[in-house]
């Protein structure tokens, strides 16, 4: 799974930022943003099976990225995050 990011594990310029989903067995385990997938989806490699589906979409803006990881983590209530799962927790941003 990890080649096909393999060509992004040096860029060091990247104005980029990505939301990304990890999906096993059709139900979503994990969300999260990162400026490098290569390195943040090997960071995640436990959280992955070889069936693992990791869906992708690509931001200019770093607050946005931050507004739709917190909606989908709300939305989808992923086993792996806790991160604005929590009633009371400190908000980034207001939706």
């Amino acid at each position: 799974m990890l080649h096909q990011y393999r060509g992004w594990r040096y860029v060091k310029e990247n104005r980029s930022y990505f939301l990304y989903l990890i999906f096993d067995s059709d139900t979503c385990v994990y969300i999260g943003e990162t400026s490098n997938i290569f390195w943040r989806v090997v960071k995640h490699k436990d959280k992955c099976s070889d069936d693992s589906v990791i869906y992708l979409q690509e931001y200019q803006d770093k607050e946005e990225v931050l507004r739709r990881e917190k909606h989908y983590i709300r939305m989808l209530k992923p086993k792996f995050n806790s991160r604005y799962c929590q009633i009371n927790q400190l908000e980034l941003f207001q939706l």
